[in-house]
């Protein structure tokens, strides 16, 4: 107990400082955790407030491989928010390039237009739909970022009044505010999603985690995959930089895809090579299935594609405790996996490669069925211990 002398602990519960809205972004919008929850609660309170709105939107643009943006939509008859993610199509498209949110997003100011007199014939295309739907007034507003990005804000009315100045200052006044809770929740978004794009979905959750220290990680019992594309360097001699390029990529995600599609997780692309994990938890013999599964796939998609030369890939398959962190320098981190299976892993590629092998296997990963080719015990390069191998056929 804490002896509180004279003094006596006040309820939490004070009352507005100025209003449900100002008193509502100062003490409690900064404990939700995501901005879809954000947008419905700003809705709530906005008409709190005395705010008729009756629609909520707002256009945040991100930074990320496959989408432009996310948008959050509140609608008061639903009383919940869409969430929409446009790709980077959006900007082509008439419905956008037509819109209030292009003109504000440029930094061309905001945007009003009461509904009740507006001319068919005159304004957007979005504000003769709203109107249609009994809307009367209409706002958009930019919400800016620290980083000059521009984004926006809309709400729509149905009330005969539409909004007032007062309405509108209030707002304004607090976008901003409005404004910066967004951009920590974008940036969240961003951070994960570069993350995921750069190091993996399993290992972007734990850099996101805090494993962010040079020789932070843990120890697991893995299948490690290594699979590299066959005739590469030719195929760079005699195919343009484009061409070749537009190869690499279709081979990355041909590799990519299927070995997310079998729980696997693809850590890094190494030159023309891709390395993956299937990590075992307490199934050794499930990820070493799941392994020969997405290598089997892999094998059969790329067989003979991309040109008029074979197309097509070795693949090596070990297993092995490894560690799963971080290394590198102090201030340049590779989460990455470092062991005697990825060692392996990469080698009995190479054998593949030099023997016409399309996958190569150690005696943990191999399946015992009619599909396999015993190879006996094997040297590999650098590697001390002769290792047992399979060779593997393709399943018709």
């Amino acid at each position: 107990e804490i002896d509180l002398g004279d003094n006596i602990l006040q309820d939490g519960n004070d009352g507005n400082i100025s209003g449900p809205l100002i008193d509502w972004l100062l003490r409690d919008a900064g404990t939700l955790p995501n901005a879809e929850l954000f947008t419905k609660v700003l809705a709530d309170r906005l008409r709190d407030h005395g705010i008729a709105v009756s629609r909520l939107n707002v256009m945040i643009w991100s930074l990320h491989p496959l989408i432009a943006g996310k948008n959050y939509v509140w609608l008061e008859r639903t009383g919940m928010v869409t969430t929409y993610a446009p790709s980077y199509d959006i900007h082509d498209h008439p419905a956008f390039i037509n819109s209030p949110l292009r003109v504000v997003s440029e930094g061309r100011g905001g945007v009003r237009q009461r509904l009740t007199d507006l001319d068919p014939a005159d304004g957007f295309p979005i504000m003769q739909d709203l109107r249609a739907e009994g809307a009367t007034d209409y706002v958009a507003m930019p919400l800016r970022f620290s980083d000059g990005r521009i984004n926006v804000m809309t709400l729509t009315s149905a009330h005969p009044a539409g909004f007032s100045t007062a309405d509108l200052g209030l707002i304004f006044e607090c976008s901003s505010v409005i404004s910066r809770f967004y951009e920590v929740f974008m940036q969240r978004e961003n951070a994960q999603a570069l993350l995921e794009t750069y190091v993996g979905k399993r290992s972007g959750a734990r850099v996101l985690g805090g494993q962010i220290r040079r020789g932070d990680g843990d120890e697991i019992d893995a299948a490690i995959m290594f699979c590299d594309m066959r005739n590469s360097t030719q195929l760079a001699e005699q195919m343009g930089r484009t061409d070749y390029i537009a190869l690499l990529n279709d081979f990355f995600d041909t590799t990519s895809t299927l070995i997310d599609d079998h729980g696997g997780e693809v850590l890094k692309y190494i030159g023309d090579a891709v390395l993956a994990v299937f990590p075992a938890g307490d199934d050794a013999a499930a990820a070493c299935a799941q392994a020969m599964a997405a290598a089997r796939s892999v094998s059969a998609a790329l067989n003979g594609q991309g040109s008029d030369m074979r197309y097509d890939c070795s693949i090596g398959i070990a297993f092995g405790r490894v560690t799963y962190g971080n290394v590198g320098s102090k201030e340049r981190l590779d989460f990455t996996v470092i062991g005697q299976a990825a060692n392996t892993a990469a080698r009995l590629c190479d054998y593949g490669k030099r023997h016409g092998h399309e996958i190569v296997v150690s005696i943990d990963v191999a399946d015992t069925d009619a599909h396999v080719i015993d190879l006996g015990e094997t040297e590999l390069h650098n590697i001390s211990d002769p290792v047992h191998a399979f060779a593997v056929r393709p399943v018709d």
